[in-house]
């Protein structure tokens, strides 16, 4: 398995978007943190004290086996498929800290 940073960024002005979306999203996330798979994730919004201000995107950090695997897996992102966001971002990541 391979650790993966997902940066998703947002459209502007989708946070009715981003709500409705947000429950399939969350479940989705579920489903992947019980199989062991979703190490952190999470909003990045504009003012953690006014959310109606909306989000700049979300950031994961996931374990796949692939590449490919990663990417099927965001093809079905109730975000994406909503457009609440613009673009994905994924990189490699090797997890030093917390050890164990």
């Amino acid at each position: 398995m391979a650790l993966y940073v997902v940066t998703c960024t947002d459209h502007e002005n989708v946070l009715e978007q981003r709500l409705a979306a947000r429950p399939d999203h969350v479940t989705r996330l579920e489903k992947l943190d019980a199989a062991g798979q979703l190490i952190l994730a999470g909003p990045m919004p504009k003012n953690p004290d006014q959310l109606q201000d909306g989000f700049y995107g979300s950031t994961l950090v996931v374990d796949f086996a692939s590449r490919e695997a990663l990417d099927a897996w965001l093809a079905e992102e109730p975000y994406l498929k909503a457009g609440v966001y613009r673009h994905i971002d994924v990189k490699p990541f090797i997890q030093v800290f917390p050890k164990g």
